[in-house]
């Protein structure tokens, strides 16, 4: 069954680029962020796919455009000043 939702035009284009970015449908981006929408019933149970799927749309969500952080922050001196 397909249904019209009314909403304003930058939200749909933004739900569209989100959905893109993701390479999923408009419909799969709904269900995996508005309870009750994907049509199962929700025992509190989330299976490993649903987990990973959620992680992975949560790391798409940040910026790709910051540069890496230095090998002297990540290094070991850094990271244990005090000891």
């Amino acid at each position: 069954m397909r249904a019209t939702l009314e909403m304003d035009s930058d939200t749909a284009v933004q739900l569209r680029k989100l959905a893109d970015a993701r390479r999923i449908s408009v419909e799969e981006l709904l269900a995996a962020h508005v309870p009750g929408l994907s049509g199962e019933e929700s025992n509190g149970i989330v299976s490993g796919e649903e987990r990973l799927r959620a992680f992975e749309e949560w790391v798409a969500g940040f910026s790709q455009e910051t540069s890496p952080l230095s090998d002297e922050a990540v290094g070991r001196a850094s990271i244990y000043r005090d000891r």
